[in-house]
C-alpha cells in the first residue's frame, strides 16, 4: 500500500472511503473522505484501520 492511495473500508457497520496518510506494520492511518459525525468529532476525520479490513480500488 502506498501513501495517497484511495481505499475503502467498513467500520462499525458503515462503508467509508479515504486516502492513506501513513502506513504502519499491520495498519494504516486514513484520512476519511466521507466521515460521519462520530468520525468528525472523536477522530477528526482520521482513523487507524487494520490492513486486513481495507479494500483497495
Amino acid at each position: 500500500m502506498d501513501t495517497q492511495e484511495k481505499v475503502f473500508f467498513k467500520w462499525q457497520g458503515s462503508n467509508y472511503e479515504g486516502v492513506i496518510e501513513k502506513e504502519y506494520d499491520n495498519s494504516v492511518l486514513i484520512d476519511v473522505n466521507n466521515p460521519d459525525e462520530e468520525l468528525k468529532e472523536k477522530y477528526l476525520g482520521r482513523i487507524v484501520i487494520s490492513k486486513k479490513d481495507i479494500k483497495q480500488k
